[in-house]
């Protein structure tokens, strides 16, 4: 802990300062005084140079400062091996090893599960590293990326990219090394299309034009396919279809975005509230874990291939499935956990939130020739509540609510439906860890825990618990 107060940090133009821990978001974490210094990219023992950013209004007691040099490094530290990681910031542990990575990822886990669910690292199974073997620096490894535009960035930055909280332009994700080579190539389908638009002089209206434009998603699993979506800021008086329609420079500039891209991108505009087709194929097959998966522009999907393929054959080995059980996947997305256990078991129920991927996932059964894997568009209490009123029972399920916890009222139908084993799959550890303790308060024992590593070289970790009942 230093001795520095907030105002001593705020006073100077650079400190000399040794980092303390982690932050929650992989940042370097310094104790001071009366509050907390967060270093980005700085790690637990390095003594490091930093330049304080001053806040114009100070909101709690913690504040940020820049990395400018290290001056006594830690033996995890590694070259990040990427030439924008020091504006970028999107792989924010890029800069520790293998090792110090998986590592932080399993504090996170034990340290959620101790503060959220009430139970002491004593008392917690050995948090478990979950990730593809063997364990490699994670470079190239997802398939699709959110960017953001910005129209006010100079002719000289890019307007489309990662937002970064270093770089008031965005950063063009067009070379990012996380990417797989197909996302990049889509992403740079994109940025060339817009450059081009921006380069018909004076009498350019496209600026104008797609000052509506907020984020372009990209995705592309294998070479030649994928899926673009474009979305705008919401107007009630119009459909995004008549956005493209009123608007000849976004329709010229769709038109020539799909002429550069494969025939098998599809394109599509939606304004938040609705997606619209624009050109090619409206679906791709997503191959994983054996399965080929049909998404659409609608619909969630895994950022990640290798690394989600060691989450579903770890759930897989946690649940012990037997041919006798039954099983219920709440928050079944496009029914990829559904179609690998629908082949070992003789039914299967599948509950989701979002009505556009229970339509996918009622295609993917039909296409896996799964008569007996039913699916279900509901909200969690809902889905579960009616089950339990039909007299339904499960001997095992998984739950994945994505962000949000599912609750005490809805874990409690669990009990009524007679499930045995469950695998918790969190994306969001602390959601997780809450609905652990609504679980473990209603009679269920901890079995295992693992952290499971869905996004490498970033902060992000899946929290993953096998639970059986004891009463």
């Amino acid at each position: 802990m230093s001795q520095l107060s907030l105002e001593d940090v705020l006073d100077r133009e650079q400190i000399e300062i040794r980092i303390d821990d982690f932050g929650y978001t992989g940042e370097g974490f310094v104790r001071l005084a009366d509050g907390w210094l967060s270093v980005p990219g700085a790690l637990p023992g390095e003594r490091v140079r930093v330049v304080p950013e001053h806040p114009e209004h100070l909101q709690g007691r913690r504040v940020f400062a820049r990395l400018i040099d290290v001056l006594d490094p830690s033996d995890a530290r590694r070259p990040p091996l990427c030439d924008r990681d020091d504006i970028c910031r999107g792989c924010q542990l890029r800069h520790m090893s293998i090792a110090e990575e998986l590592h932080f990822k399993q504090r996170t886990v034990s340290e959620v599960v101790e503060k959220f669910a009430d139970v002491p690292p004593e008392d917690q199974p050995e948090v478990e590293v979950v990730t593809p073997r063997p364990i490699h620096r994670g470079d190239a490894h997802r398939i699709r990326s959110r960017l953001t535009y910005d129209p006010s960035a100079d002719d000289d930055d890019s307007r489309l990219g990662l937002v970064s909280p270093v770089r008031s332009a965005p950063i063009s994700m067009g070379t990012c090394p996380a990417l797989t080579e197909p996302a990049r190539r889509l992403v740079q389908y994109v940025e060339s299309s817009l450059a081009e638009q921006f380069d018909d002089g004076p009498e350019n209206k496209t600026r104008e034009a797609l000052s509506r434009l907020e984020t372009v998603d990209v995705a592309s699993p294998v070479f030649g396919r994928g899926l673009i979506k474009l979305s705008l800021s919401p107007d009630a008086s119009e459909g995004p279809a008549d956005v493209v329609s009123q608007h000849p420079p976004i329709e010229r500039w769709l038109a020539d975005l799909a002429e550069r891209v494969p025939e098998d991108v599809g394109i599509a505009v939606s304004d938040g509230s609705t997606v619209s087709h624009v050109s090619g194929p409206d679906r791709i097959s997503l191959p994983i874990a054996g399965a080929r998966m049909s998404v659409s522009h609608r619909d969630w999907f895994p950022a990640t291939i290798a690394p989600t393929e060691e989450v579903y054959e770890t759930t897989l080995e946690w649940l012990e499935v037997d041919r006798r059980d039954t099983y219920l996947d709440v928050g079944c997305g496009v029914g990829t956990l559904s179609m690998l256990i629908g082949e070992e078991v003789d039914r299967v129920v599948g509950v989701d939130r979002n009505p556009n991927t229970i339509e996918s996932a009622e295609l993917n059964a039909v296409r896996h020739d799964l008569e007996h894997v039913e699916f279900r568009p509901s909200d969690w209490e809902k889905a579960l509540r009616t089950l339990a009123m039909e007299g339904a029972s499960f001997d095992i399920a998984t739950i994945n609510p994505m962000r949000e916890p599912l609750g005490e009222r809805a874990l409690t139908y669990l009990k009524r439906l007679d499930v045995q084993r469950l695998v918790y799959l969190g994306p969001s550890p602390e959601s997780a860890a809450k609905d652990l303790n609504a679980l473990l308060q209603g009679g269920w024992c901890l079995d295992r825990l693992a952290a499971g590593n869905v996004h490498p070289s970033s902060y992000h970790t899946m929290l993953m618990a096998r639970l059986s009942r004891t009463a």
